[in-house]
């Protein structure tokens, strides 16, 4: 195929062009940008030009089929015409007369995408405004095929116009002589070193020469049969070669995706640097929000140590209110007053409960009271300091929106103390203590009973029996005592198993109640931190959700700047 490299280089160059086109309106870039690398992709797409001259039946159309390999110039349809034919790809076969010289044809042949190919008249056949049109194309064309046929080659026609080509766009001329099948070698020979003068002669320099056999190179083909002879002696190949090179070499081949090469790393450079820096400014915001986050945490570590002390005091007033009651069931449990259970329910017992509770409560309130003033005076001395260092270390950023105010510490510290008041109602005045004591209470009246009644038995037997036998009075004597013995044994473990349930039952609900009340202020020091926190929630969210859009671009940049970088070295290994 020809200009196979250069076509591959252009179409890796097109699609590194819209990946940048894609990322660049991705990243919201300004739209000259945008316009740029546009026009960049219009440039590259930008198909060849080949322009063919040559005087009429030198093989113009049969060289133009050969080249591409297939028979889409009708070779002789218009053997006398002094039209200018622009071939283009299109969807569907049509001619457009641009004007009364050029008309464009239009047809669906894949290779007319990359090459627009332009058949001028014969150079024998145009007046001299013709002539002035084919100039118009040679400027801009990538290739110049001027074709002599070798039956044929000492027209003048063909001399006469390159009178009107500037000398510095004979470059891309190139003189092909054609039908070289219809000769023999030495006179083919003799043809070319006859052109070579003649152009040495008129243009003090003698452009590259092929003679080829157009008709052999498209039988070579297309029709497969004899392939490698047919293209050997159609010489075609080194006419192929040259072309290739020719537009690999010409400012419209690689060194045009050079330059857009080139152009393009220069906005991929500009916007990868945006994007580090953009990716850097939220990488500092972080560390920073990371800072303060940590200020927080170590805050909030300090307020739970804190907390610890308060759950010390509130259990030392527990076991005080405890020591208190121990003494005062103590006194209550005396020995005497506790054979009285025999006789039942004492006055004392009832009162003894809420007297309990009561006392808890005076004690345990004001450490509560005192614990949450401490909590709520700690916290609003956060408060300012954050807002400080917020302010300082995000001045002057419209991102970063400090709220000026102040957390509501005092409502919160009210909820809190009427949740810790409600659970002080609950565990201390639970009736569990309350229950097993009376049971225990009922159970030593039970056990009492009956060495108290053998003892009473005993005495009244004793009386009645000193009346009428001192012998029988001795033994109920000594009946009754060893009951009242017994039933002093009994009091007195009953009254051991009594305190030791007090101070049980005490133990329990001073354990309920402390980890009641930690969990309770555990969980307001979370309310309060993460209120104080939300302060850093729309900056955080935001260097998330601009990372997440960031992050991906940084990695496509790296991609098409890793693209650019290969073609650029490649490109210029084929320069």
């Amino acid at each position: 195929m020809i200009a196979d490299l250069y076509l591959q280089f252009r179409n890796r160059v097109e699609a590194a062009l819209s990946a940048l086109l894609k990322l660049t309106a991705d990243m919201q870039r300004e739209t000259v940008m945008l316009d740029t690398i546009q026009n960049l992709l219009k440039d590259v797409r930008e198909p060849l030009l080949f322009v063919v001259v040559g005087e009429v039946k030198a093989g113009k159309s049969s060289l133009l089929n050969a080249l591409f390999g297939q028979e889409f110039c009708k070779v002789d349809v218009l053997p006398a015409t002094d039209r200018v034919y622009i071939f283009k790809h299109g969807s569907r076969a049509e001619t457009v007369d641009v004007s009364p010289q050029v008309t464009e044809r239009y047809e669906p042949i894949a290779f007319l995408e990359n090459f627009n190919i332009v058949d001028t008249p014969g150079t024998n056949t145009m007046v001299a405004q013709h002539q002035e049109i084919t100039e118009n194309f040679i400027p801009r064309a990538d290739l110049v095929l001027f074709v002599f046929s070798v039956v044929n080659p000492w027209g003048a026609s063909a001399w006469e116009l390159l009178k009107f080509v500037n000398k510095k766009w004979l470059k891309n001329i190139v003189f092909v002589l054609q039908q070289a099948d219809l000769r023999e070698p030495r006179e083919v020979e003799v043809v070319e070193q006859h052109l070579r003068e003649t152009a040495n002669e008129k243009l003090g320099f003698a452009p590259p020469i092929f003679a080829v056999s157009a008709r052999q190179a498209l039988l070579a083909r297309t029709t497969g049969v004899d392939k490698q002879r047919l293209l050997r002696e159609s010489h075609f190949e080194a006419l192929e070669q040259h072309i290739n090179l020719m537009v690999d070499q010409s400012q419209r081949g690689m060194q045009k995706l050079i330059s857009i090469c080139q152009t393009a790393t220069v906005i991929l450079s500009d916007s990868s640097l945006r994007i580090r820096n953009l990716l850097a400014t939220i990488v500092r915001d972080e560390e920073q929000l990371g800072r303060l986050e940590g200020i927080l945490a170590e805050r909030k570590a300090q307020t739970l140590r804190q907390v610890g002390g308060f759950l010390r005091g509130i259990e030392q007033a527990c076991r005080r209110c405890e020591k208190e009651g121990q003494e005062l069931l103590e006194h209550n449990l005396s020995f005497w007053r506790t054979w009285r259970l025999v006789f039942g329910k004492a006055e004392w017992q009832e009162k003894f409960q809420a007297d309990l509770e009561n006392k808890m409560r005076d004690l345990i309130q004001p450490q509560v009271e005192n614990a949450l003033q401490l909590l709520e005076t700690d916290l609003r001395s956060l408060w300012p300091q954050l807002q400080d260092t917020m302010e300082n270390q995000f001045k002057g950023d419209g991102r970063v929106q400090v709220s000026q105010t102040i957390p509501d510490f005092a409502r919160q510290r009210r909820e809190l103390l009427q949740s810790i008041e409600l659970t002080l109602v609950e565990r201390i005045a639970g009736r569990g203590m309350e229950a097993q004591l009376e049971r225990m209470f009922r159970e030593t009246a039970n056990w009492l009973r009956v060495p108290a009644g053998v003892a009473a038995a005993g005495g009244i037997v004793t009386v009645i029996a000193a009346m009428s036998s001192a012998a029988v009075a001795d033994v109920t004597g000594i009946v009754a005592a060893s009951a009242f013995v017994a039933g002093t044994f009994v009091a007195f473990g009953r009254r051991r198993k009594i305190l030791s349930e007090y101070h049980r039952q005490m133990e329990a609900k001073r354990e309920e109640l402390v980890a009641a009340i930690e969990q309770q202020l555990q969980h307001a020091i979370d309310l309060f931190y993460g209120e104080i926190g939300s302060v850093f929630q729309p900056l955080r969210a935001f260097c998330a959700s601009e990372r997440k859009r960031y992050d991906p671009l940084l990695e496509r940049v790296h991609d098409v700047e890793k693209t650019f970088g290969q073609l650029n070295t490649e490109l210029m290994r084929h320069k």
